[in-house]
């Protein structure tokens, strides 16, 4: 029988306390969803915000200066970035910037690198929009599913360094799944974590639920069920892509019921599978 290190489980205020330790653009990226969605905010709302994190608003300038958003360059304030992309557009760009920004480090306990986590973070989010707008539900809500969707790792990852030793790496646990290794060591999921400290920082349920069920272990059930299957069939495209992390593949496998739930068809994976690809070559180049 396999025996794996256990740590003392984290409560809850310790992993909001690591939370604040993370750059602030997921909050931001929040307050963002909710000026856009008051008809009253404006540019000079929308710029002041962004501004508020000065790595976050040189991340949009130079993604807004890609070829992803058609521009020959010449892009060089926050305002000219959201006049260029438009009110509907700047917070895909935000968000892009927001999840390279964030996950831009490598996490060792769980064997990821910076690269691997930023690759996957954003294509699995390309994919839920391209997802999203298939089947008619709101595209926003599962893209920024996507883009949070590793919040637990970076968290749990951080803590592992603060109380743990070398020997409790997932690859040393001689365990298949990632959950299982991470319900042994840590008593959470990074799924539970991430849920956990995304309602901290007010992000809706419409988030925070199909990130907390994505994985499938069990049949998603609610109100968000349908946002928690098109987010575990857009890590599966990722995977496919080639962008997938260790220990996440079986959960990925594509199902009859996964598609029936989601309310996809074949053609739909394939054609968001696409998207994905294209857009993330579009903007890679502007991320480093």
């Amino acid at each position: 029988m396999l025996t794996v290190m256990t740590v003392n489980k984290p409560t809850p205020q310790k992993l909001q306390q690591i939370a604040q330790q993370l750059p602030a653009s997921p909050q931001i990226l929040a307050q963002l969803n909710e000026l856009l969605m008051d008809v009253n905010s404006g540019l000079e709302e929308i710029s002041e915000l962004l501004r508020r994190d000065t790595s976050l608003a040189a991340r949009i300038i130079r993604i807004s200066n890609s070829v992803a958003y058609g521009s020959a360059g010449g892009i060089a304030s926050i305002e000219e970035a959201v006049n260029r992309v438009g009110f509907s557009e700047v917070y895909r760009l935000t968000g892009l910037a927001a999840a390279a920004q964030m996950v831009d480090r490598n996490l060792p306990f769980y064997g990821i690198t910076a690269e691997q986590l930023r690759n996957n973070t954003l294509v699995v989010a390309l994919a839920m929009d391209s997802l999203g707008k298939a089947v008619g539900i709101d595209a926003r809500m599962g893209y920024t599913a996507g883009l949070m969707r590793l919040v637990g790792k970076l968290i749990l990852d951080h803590y592992a360094k603060s109380v743990s030793a070398p020997q409790a790496h997932y690859s040393s646990s001689g365990l298949g799944g990632l959950l299982e290794w991470e319900l042994a060591l840590f008593g959470y999921t990074n799924a539970e974590a991430g849920a956990l400290v995304m309602t901290s920082w007010h992000f809706p349920a419409d988030i925070t639920e199909p990130l907390r069920q994505h994985y499938f272990t069990q049949k998603p059930s609610g109100p968000h069920m349908r946002t928690a299957c098109l987010l575990n069939v857009a890590c599966g495209i990722a995977t496919e892509l080639g962008y997938g992390l260790p220990g996440e593949e079986k959960y990925w496998e594509p199902t009859p019921e996964k598609l029936q739930l989601a309310g996809l068809l074949d053609h739909q994976v394939r054609q968001s599978a696409i998207d994905a690809s294209m857009g993330f070559d579009a903007i890679k180049s502007s991320l480093d």
